[in-house]
């Protein structure tokens, strides 16, 4: 199997191209190698580049799957590959064997417009050339012998070569037999599929229709050069009306342009090459490697893993102030949690990681992007990690009536209906986010007595959860939810209120970026860190603020209700919807 010069992982063995990727001896095998079922260089370098993403991920499998054997390294990437590739359909042959028949048409008149000397007439030097390419006795050396000759023609010459060998196509091609060899009309019919994107499968029924017309057109094509070449205008226009039509020329509208995407390898792959790095080379000990393991759980459970160089500031960013709002792990009832269920805790104050655990992670991100930096590495020009981050005490932060203003402006604006209500929601309930996501149609309910619509947060479906028993309550709806439409959407809904969205992390991680287009900063000027659990301690602060009754306060966000001394013990939640209708009611923006 010989390498091609100039294309890596091609090479060609038996005047057919493979693609071969070399994997650690480790996996019992030294390569992966697929057959790209074709003699022709174009198309192998066509089908190679579609496949270099592939091979990307291939290596990416290899280095994060050392435990995978070869053969299903092989079968992965095979099953890879096929779904990148187009399936052939009955209805896409037509207009392959258009563009191929064109190609006959066109062919031939340049060829009898090249070749107007007669065979016996060409130049003895000329004719002594072509018979030595002919005595050639493989196509190999056949061709070897043509570019040799080729080569050799001087600027002169080159033009008579050109005239005199398309005189000898015109010739053979009008005396060519019938015959169409099988073997050849198949390596067409794989060729003509992969040039265009298609896998080719030869035991499908649309493979076995484009082999019939194949056969059908290579027939009409030896009658349409003889027509064009013995100048028989008429039989050829008979011809060109067998011809398989053309393909309709639809108006194509220029899109905009695409920024190329990245081909740099992914994140998990670059920390894998780092990790190796700090073991081997700064014999980093057990101790720290585990840590580094911990640290690299938080980054998988939170960030997104995608090409080394599309990260940006605003990506760390995201996932620092992500970080602040995680719970300490080693404290109940945390400790015993699955990630997504710390993911979608809301954590009181107290619970919160320390701003010092949260700058270990970063310490670690900048170290993982600096590698990538190297200059012996350079698969980054300039780390991402450049923000800035007060990793002293952090304090929950509130936004201004000016922030919620923007907030709701841009809500009324929204397209997306699960963004439009989320934030008139979380602005005007004070509501935890995964309440929220988790709302059915039939927790909105009408009371009678105030004629007032209320949300019922509880857990009596299967699919609802709550945080704690004082969780399970009810909140009147705010007026501006009404005048907004909220009642009328619901009638747009099935079963939940939020349908779009699969999970609570998807407005976790809109948000930041919702901040950052409304030129929100996700911390004040106290350096106090903001986020969607901000608006809860807005909704609070301000009715604070407003001098409500505390203990009803408490009953609509969910909270503990507060002791007084003995007055405690006459303090219970409120069973007339009036009463917390008053608190929601104080609630301006």
């Amino acid at each position: 199997m010989q390498a091609v010069s100039g294309f890596k992982y091609l090479y060609l063995r038996k005047s057919t191209f493979y693609l071969r990727v070399k994997v650690p001896k480790r996996l019992g095998a030294r390569e992966v190698r697929l057959c790209l079922r074709t003699k022709k260089l174009a198309v192998a370098v066509v089908v190679l580049d579609r496949l270099l993403p592939l091979i990307l991920r291939l290596k990416q499998l290899v280095i994060r799957s050392r435990t995978l054997d070869t053969g299903l390294i092989c079968l992965q990437f095979t099953q890879i590959k096929d779904a990148m590739l187009k399936q052939l359909t009955v209805a896409d042959i037509d207009p392959m064997i258009a563009k191929l028949e064109q190609g006959y048409s066109d062919g031939g008149h340049s060829i009898n417009a090249l070749g107007q000397t007669p065979l016996l007439e060409l130049d003895e030097n000329l004719q002594a050339q072509f018979i030595y390419i002919a005595e050639a006795d493989s196509n190999e050396e056949r061709i070897a012998r043509f570019e040799e000759v080729a080569s050799k023609q001087t600027a002169e010459g080159k033009w008579a070569f050109v005239e005199s060998f398309s005189t000898i196509m015109k010739t053979f091609s009008a005396i060519a037999g019938d015959n169409v060899d099988t073997d050849g009309l198949s390596q067409q019919a794989n060729e003509l599929l992969t040039s265009n994107g298609y896998n080719v499968n030869p035991n499908s029924l649309p493979y076995r229709v484009l082999l019939s017309k194949l056969k059908a057109s290579t027939a009409l094509q030896g009658e349409l050069l003889s027509s064009i070449f013995s100048e028989d205008f008429i039989g050829e226009r008979e011809l060109q009306g067998l011809l398989a039509p053309k393909p309709t020329v639809q108006q194509i509208t220029v899109p905009t342009p695409v920024k190329p995407k990245s081909t740099a390898p992914l994140f998990s792959q670059i920390y894998a090459e780092f990790l190796e790095y700090k073991i081997n080379k700064d014999k980093l000990s057990e101790k720290m490697q585990k840590s580094y393991q911990r640290l690299h759980i938080v980054w998988l459970a939170i960030a997104q893993d995608k090409a080394i160089d599309t990260y940006t500031p605003q990506d760390i960013g995201r996932f620092i102030d992500r970080c602040f709002e995680l719970p300490r792990m080693n404290i109940t009832p945390y400790n015993k949690m699955t990630w997504d269920q710390r993911l979608d805790v809301d954590v009181p104050e107290e619970d919160l990681q320390s701003p010092k655990s949260v700058e270990q992670y970063y310490k670690w991100i900048m170290g993982v992007f600096s590698y990538a930096k190297r200059d012996t590495i350079a698969y980054i020009t300039v780390s991402p990690c450049s923000i800035k981050r007060n990793f002293k005490a952090r304090i929950r932060g509130i936004f201004s009536d000016l922030e919620l203003k923007n907030y709701l402006k841009a809500a009324n604006k929204e397209t997306i209906h699960w963004r439009k209500w989320v934030i008139y929601l979380g602005i005007y309930t004070g509501a935890r986010r995964s309440e929220l996501v988790q709302l059915r149609i039939e927790d909105i309910k009408l009371d009678a007595e105030t004629n007032r619509y209320y949300l019922l947060i509880t857990d009596s479906h299967e699919s609802q959860k709550l945080k704690t028993d004082n969780s399970k309550r009810i909140i009147p709806l705010h007026q501006a939810l009404i005048d907004a439409g909220f009642i009328k959407y619901l009638q747009t809904c099935k079963d939940r209120v939020f349908y779009e969205l699969t999970n609570v992390e998807v407005v976790t991680n809109w948000m930041p970026r919702h901040m950052s287009n409304l030129n929100i900063p996700p911390t004040n000027e106290l350096d106090h860190i903001r986020s969607f659990h901000s608006f809860r301690h807005t909704f609070i602060t301000k009715l604070m603020n407003e001098g409500v009754q505390v203990n009803l306060l408490q009953q609509v966000v969910g909270h503990e209700i507060s002791s007084f001394g003995i007055t405690g013990n006459y303090t219970h939640r409120a069973t007339d919807i009036s009463k917390l209708v008053k608190v929601v009611d104080e609630f301006k923006v």
